[in-house]
């Protein structure tokens, strides 16, 4: 035995620490700081030495030091059922469950040497028929499994509640944001004047304007090139009014204007994309919105000039949710309009019928080589209708074109900045080039006209 496991031994017969140090010999600053240390242990609930235990037929009573307390057998038992167990609760779970302070758990777990691989059974539950305990023990594993699901079950629920709570949020913010817009927007607004030429047996005009990202923030220092809402708005108009210009004296029956195709550089509150990606922003989520809505107002309109315009939306993996609410906003708009149509479908992928040409539209970031069958079957009637069929998709920010099973399949160039985490990466060097395509019915693609941003 110790120094210490005597000077305890003395304090319980009623010696004070100064008569603890003269009989054992060892100095008071000693014996005093020993006692201090064993008192802070004490309070946190953590034992020096082997409590005292006594058996009383129905419980035990445990003595540590001047500290007693009493425990039930089948209190005893549950503590080492929970706690003694391949799951076992954690120590503040177990003293919540069965009501007891967690300085009283240590006592009881130090008293009986106590541990996660322990027997779950107390002494006397060992004297039973071992196939008793085995069937004991399932039935108590059957239960904590059932418990456990149910957490879990729980667990999602409330995930799923307040998945759905936010959105419902958001939804509603959009709503009040887009009413204000149109209520601001509406008196001071005043569109092009030129009438609209109506065309028959013409050109298709296709505008893509795609990954401008508008909102997104890169510093030329950091990365480069300067790039924010300002600088994707010149580069929009820019290209909207260099296209209208090269093709106004041609016979455009339509204008194919698809929208989306990470128009917006974020999707959520936080400035993040739609699968929660943190991005460089120099806008709030509010003002993103309304100027990319007034945005796409204006450039429709000029578009609409040279004939009737169909808008589409294409989903990216920057704005999926606020393209979608832009696009419903522009149906909105256009409802009394006889020259701007708005396709609000929500599919990730659309087809366009002009005469023997079929163009297909997505983002192209999730199809991979699927992209190579899609056609075929979700436009099965059309493509036996055409000759001439591609993709046209987004994405890279760079020109990709090849030709497969009969099918062209573009990667369209972007006129969008180098923001920081492309320049870290090495994605660098694309030219900032648009591309407008003019369709004939019967020879399919006419003219790539290019608008190229050199600044």
């Amino acid at each position: 035995m110790g120094w210490f496991e005597q000077a305890l031994e003395l304090y319980k017969q009623g010696y004070d620490k100064k008569e603890i140090s003269e009989l054992l010999d060892v100095p008071y600053e000693t014996v005093r700081k020993r006692f201090y240390r064993h008192q802070q242990k004490m309070a946190e609930g953590q034992e020096e030495y082997t409590p005292t235990v006594e058996d009383y037929g129905d419980y035990y009573t445990i003595t540590s030091f001047k500290r007693s307390i009493k425990v039930s057998k089948q209190t005893l038992r549950e503590i080492k059922q929970l706690y003694c167990d391949v799951n076992p609760l954690t120590i503040n779970q177990i003293c919540r469950k069965l009501n007891i302070q967690r300085r009283d758990f240590y006592l009881i777990k130090t008293a009986f040497n106590i541990t996660h691989d322990d027997v779950p059974y107390i002494d006397e539950d060992l004297d039973s028929p071992i196939e008793h305990l085995v069937n004991d023990t399932l039935e108590r594993r059957k239960e904590k499994y059932f418990i456990m699901l149910q957490q879990e079950e729980v667990k999602r629920l409330r995930a799923e509640i307040n998945k759905y709570r936010a959105k419902e949020y958001y939804i509603e913010l959009i709503h009040d944001i887009v009413t204000e817009f149109f209520e601001d927007f509406t008196p001071r607004y005043k569109g092009p004047v030129i009438p609209p030429r109506f065309v028959e047996n013409g050109y298709m005009l296709e505008v893509p304007i795609v990954d401008l990202h508008l909102g997104k923030l890169a510093w030329a220092g950091e990365t480069g090139n300067n790039y924010d809402h300002k600088i994707a708005e010149e580069c929009f108009m820019y290209i909207i009014n260099d296209t209208v210009s090269r093709v106004r004296d041609r016979n455009i029956e339509k204008i194919l204007f698809p929208v989306g195709n990470d128009f917006f550089n974020f999707d959520t509150i936080e400035g993040a994309t739609t699968a929660g990606t943190l991005q460089n922003n120099d806008l709030r989520w509010q003002k993103l919105f309304t100027k990319g809505l007034e945005l796409l107002i204006r450039g429709i309109d000029i578009l609409s000039t040279i004939a009737p315009v169909h808008v589409i939306y294409v989903p990216g993996n920057h704005d999926k949710m606020t393209s979608y609410y832009a696009v419903v906003s522009l149906s909105c708009w256009y409802k009394d309009s006889n020259l701007v149509y708005v396709d609000t479908s929500p599919l990730s992928r659309k087809y366009v019928e002009f005469g023997k040409c079929l163009i297909g539209y997505t983002h192209m970031d999730k199809e991979k080589k699927r992209i190579e069958g899609n056609m075929q079957y979700e436009a099965a009637e059309a493509w036996g209708r055409t000759l001439f069929r591609e993709w046209h998709g987004a994405h890279l920010h760079s020109e990709h074109v090849k030709e497969v099973n009969g099918i062209k399949i573009r990667n369209l160039s972007s006129v969008t900045g180098t923001d920081a985490w492309h320049y870290e990466n090495g994605y660098v060097g694309a030219l900032r080039t648009h591309q407008s395509f003019l369709w004939d019915k019967e020879r399919g693609l006419s003219e790539i006209l290019f608008t190229t941003i050199v600044k």
